[in-house]
């Protein structure tokens, strides 16, 4: 549902006069926003990892002190990181070489956004929880509201009340925020199957570090790849407003058409995850196989059904002719690459299922740093192809880093992971290497 709400303020944004700065200062804030999101991403994938595998070994309580001790550090890390990214912001994106209205834009956009981290830090924590249960349906519901609520209210702080790009983050923080009452009622309610009480949440240090070990390679993960963006997007801006806006447009669409994969991901970890504890590492390891195959099917039928209607996608989008010329050469090749990020995001979701994450760390930072980023630059210095090469490089880095997953993937061994062992035996072998 990230995806929508981006979709709807970069929607909004694209209507309002001076839209190409305004579009473009929103995006460069994105990488930024999502490097103080890591935290959230690390501990909501251990979360699914370790209470998922807990469950299927039929060891109730203690799923429940996890889940406890994960919503104690969703609360603690979102007040933390609110504050940080408030006071960061501004020198962030003066160091990324925004300048006039497009850092005006990015600064606004993201200090108001910087309100909302703590009601998403619950609801990752709250959608950890119900993963690793089975419940994909609950989350996406919460989710579908908040973004039905961005929808109503972006068009009224925007349209209605002429707010620009001040109004969007407004809205769509107030729509994150609405959900979050919801996830600590039903997180708490003594009628759920995994209730939660006030003893459980609290910090205790042993269940937090064994939480850590395994959220640190996807925190890491998600904040390197999230500083790679920020310095791509550094990159990309040096092209001029019309092609950043366009980079934003490209990646919208591209994150619309992921959502059913994104799914199928976040279901096979939990999947994954709730096999390995109950010892049937053999229907894990079949789940990965189903779930890449419709993967697959999702990706190129949704690339097909899109590639006639680029034209009108990026009219909806953007009423800039040179950002929507960008936009369509950059949506050629975003669609022609969806089947190999079908692919990644499957490798992803059994790596993060199994507890293996140091193994996604590897594949999400060696794509976009030891990969995408120089390619960028060889392009950039040794050819006249200009943005171009960005489109280029992004293609490439897709491809190669399936080599790297497929031979990560060859070292799964379905057994539980070291947090999830060390619960009943403090002595067993590492599994997470």
């Amino acid at each position: 549902m990230k995806a929508f709400n981006e979709l709807v303020d970069t929607f909004f944004i694209g209507q309002i006069p001076g839209s190409v700065a305004a579009q473009a200062g929103v995006s460069i804030s994105w990488p930024l926003l999502n490097i103080f999101t890591a935290f959230q991403v690390g501990f909501g994938v251990a979360g699914v990892a370790v209470i998922s595998q807990l469950l299927g070994a039929g060891r109730k309580d203690q799923a429940r002190e996890n889940a406890g001790v994960l919503l104690a550090v969703a609360v603690l890390f979102g007040a933390v990181m609110n504050l940080l990214l408030y006071f960061a912001a501004p020198g962030v994106m003066a160091l990324m070489g925004a300048e006039g209205d497009v850092f005006v834009c990015a600064v606004s956009y993201l200090r108001v956004r910087s309100f909302e981290l703590i009601f998403t830090f619950i609801f990752a924590a709250f959608q950890a929880v119900r993963q690793a249960q089975g419940d994909t349906v609950t989350p996406v519901i919460l989710s579908v509201s908040a973004v039905l609520l961005n929808i109503v209210l972006t068009g009224l702080f925007v349209r209605g009340f002429g707010m620009g790009v001040f109004g969007a983050g407004l809205a769509t923080m107030l729509g994150n925020a609405a959900v979050a009452p919801v996830c600590l009622l039903l997180l708490f309610s003594p009628r759920q199957s995994l209730s939660l009480t006030r003893r459980e949440f609290r910090l205790r240090w042993s269940v937090f570090s064994r939480l850590t070990r395994v959220a640190a390679p996807a925190a890491f993960s998600q904040a390197l790849s999230s500083l790679g963006f920020l310095v791509l997007q550094a990159l990309i801006l040096s092209y001029g407003d019309a092609v950043t806006a366009a980079f934003s447009i490209g990646n919208k669409v591209s994150n619309i058409l992921l959502m059913p994969v994104l799914a199928l991901g976040s279901v096979l970890a939990a999947y994954v995850g709730q096999n390995i504890g109950a010892g049937n590492g053999g229907r894990a390891r079949q789940a990965y196989i189903v779930s890449r195959n419709i993967g697959l099917v999702i990706a190129v039928a949704g690339s097909l059904l899109l590639f006639p209607l680029r034209g009108w996608t990026v009219a909806l989008l953007s009423n800039d002719a040179a950002t929507q010329a960008a936009a369509m050469e950059y949506m050629f090749w975003v669609l022609l690459t969806q089947p190999l990020m079908s692919l990644f995001q499957n490798y992803l979701g059994v790596f993060n299922g199994s507890g293996k994450t140091v193994y996604a760390f590897w594949m999400s930072t060696c794509r976009l740093w030891a990969v995408r980023l120089p390619l960028i630059l060889c392009f950039r210095h040794f050819t006249g192809v200009g943005p171009s090469g960005v489109w280029y490089a992004m293609v490439i880095s897709n491809f190669i880093i399936l080599i790297l997953g497929a031979l990560l993937f060859r070292r799964v061994d379905f057994a539980p992971c070291r947090a999830v062992a060390e619960e009943e035996a403090p002595d067993r072998e590492c599994q997470t290497q």
